[in-house]
């Protein structure tokens, strides 16, 4: 009783200490950030596929198939159908995942910071995070990103652990980690590379010998193969992951291959970049020029891991390939988009965390000390300030998006159980708006042609306006006088956004007679 009760104290004590009740304030503003923002399925078209294989693994009809990539990022769907298997299907479980996954990505980000040079990088690493604009954008979708940037961070943090601790079970983690990345997204493989480069550097550096400690590291390797087989052959073959990332990815616009991609070598220099602040980045990459120069001239502790993670992976997100052939030689650059730059996260938040907490410590008189953490504050300040004016602004773009399917939905909601619903294949989110509530009764459809496969008394979801050609609205009339029932009007966006946003049209929902 007496271990027990001293253990609590000391839990409690933790608790207490400055460096912890920020991180905690900083979770709590997170998870609070995402609870409120929470709005299910995105604009972008993954988020309602992986909703329905989710669906589908808690029915028992899910199955991994060579026609569909998306089908084999397993830790993108099972969490999201645990999630729905013990709390339901709704808004908040379709981003549930997501959201644990920001707040994991937090987590990891104060750990590394921790690890590397102290509690206070740990927590300006954890802040920035907090509001790193694409990882914020994301937080409440049902992305892949965020999951990756998480299980991603997540294994470099396992590998660094079991360098500096030697410790054998952090190197199987890792290893673990590392190859379940892909599971995620294919992306995710990405740390894969960056990883065994560190290791092969180390060991060069004679950071790391070979020994049974850091053998576990290809142990976990090899344990996460043998466990990606094994689920996959409850769901298909057992090496379809490997094999059908392999094909997918080993073209661009063949058959069931990738259909396109940029190849600009500048791609994400312009991201990072851009002539606009108002951007996905805003002020952190500058903020991280000037932690990087700071941290090469000064070398505080953890300055080599941490821009060797960061520099390694940008530099395979920029020109490293997604596929290499040698007869005939082909080398296709890696599929690029903005949001894959999640992968980064965690190493850019912990260098400039590093940089500011070092300036901090080695401030000597009082008066110094307190001009730098006004500078600091300062600075922190003015990178929060323009990623928060970036969030809200995305925020509107993604509630604008999602409109007028949530209007749809929220209309069709009411209707009896048993009501046939019609929908364009372009609106996928309507059935998981709906929460998935009796699937036999949606009919997707790709473009009305005639109105003979349209049963009396059920719902059509049609784009009000005319798109691909066809006035739906005229159609509708010529096919029995459908009744226009619901027309979704969204508030207005700021003129300077529309060109953020891609195939939005609005809705109407017709009453078959």
């Amino acid at each position: 009783m007496r271990q027990k009760k001293g253990w609590m104290a000391g839990s409690f004590a933790a608790l207490r200490k400055p460096y912890n009740l920020a991180l905690i304030a900083i979770v709590v503003y997170a998870l609070l950030y995402s609870v409120v923002f929470v709005g299910g399925p995105s604009y972008y078209g993954d988020d309602s596929v992986y909703l329905n294989y989710a669906y589908q693994v808690v029915h028992g009809t899910f199955t991994e198939h060579s026609g569909d990539i998306f089908s084999v990022r397993l830790l993108t769907i099972l969490p999201i159908a645990l999630f729905y298997k013990t709390f339901g299907v709704g808004l908040m479980t379709d981003s549930a995942w997501d959201i644990a996954s920001f707040i994991g990505l937090i987590a990891v980000a104060f750990l590394m910071g921790k690890e590397l040079y102290d509690e206070r990088a740990g927590v300006v690493a954890a802040l920035l995070t907090s509001f790193f604009p694409m990882i914020v954008m994301l937080s409440a979708t049902p992305s892949d990103d965020i999951p990756m940037a998480f299980v991603t961070a997540l294994a470099m943090l396992a590998l660094l652990y079991g360098e500096r601790r030697d410790s054998g079970r952090w190197y199987f983690a890792s290893g673990l980690l590392l190859l379940a990345s892909g599971l995620v997204t294919p992306e995710g493989f990405i740390i894969c590379v960056v990883a065994m480069a560190y290791v092969a550097i180390e060991f060069l550096r004679k950071r790391i010998a070979i020994s049974g400690t850091t053998l576990m590291l290809p142990a976990g390797v090899a344990f996460a193969f043998m466990l990606i087989v094994f689920v996959n052959s409850f769901y298909s073959n057992p090496l379809i992951t490997f094999t059908l990332n392999s094909h997918f990815y080993s073209a661009v616009g063949g058959n069931d291959t990738i259909p396109s991609t940029n190849t600009n070598p500048m791609y994400y220099i312009n991201v990072m970049f851009p002539p606009n602040a108002l951007n996905f980045s805003g002020f952190f990459f500058y903020a991280l020029i000037a932690a990087a120069i700071y941290l090469v001239v000064v070398r505080p502790d953890g300055t080599y891991f941490v821009l060797f993670y960061f520099l390694a992976a940008f530099l395979y997100l920029e020109f490293g390939p997604m596929h290499i052939s040698l007869h005939p030689f082909s080398y296709l650059l890696s599929y690029r988009l903005q949001r894959f730059m999640t992968l980064i996260a965690a190493p850019l938040a912990v260098a400039i965390g590093i940089a500011v907490s070092d300036v901090a410590a080695r401030s000597g008189k009082t008066r110094m000390r307190l001009f730098a953490y006004a500078l600091l504050a300062l600075l922190i300040f003015m990178i929060i300030l323009n990623a928060a004016a970036i969030n809200l602004t995305w925020y509107r773009v993604l509630s604008y998006e999602r409109y007028d399917q949530l209007q749809a939905a929220e209309f069709l909601g009411r209707m009896p159980n048993s009501t046939i619903i019609y929908f364009a294949d372009a609106y996928p989110n309507i059935p998981i708006y709906m929460g998935f509530n009796n699937m036999s009764r949606f009919r997707p459809y790709f473009a009305l042609t005639n109105c003979s496969f349209v049963s009396a008394g059920a719902y059509v979801v049609a784009p009000a306006l005319p798109q691909n050609g066809i006035n739906y609205s005229k159609f509708a009339s010529a096919c029995g006088g459908w009744m226009e029932i619901n027309y979704t009007q969204p508030d207005s966006v700021p003129p300077q956004q529309i060109d953020n946003i891609g195939g939005f049209s609005e809705l109407a929902v017709y009453r078959v007679k």
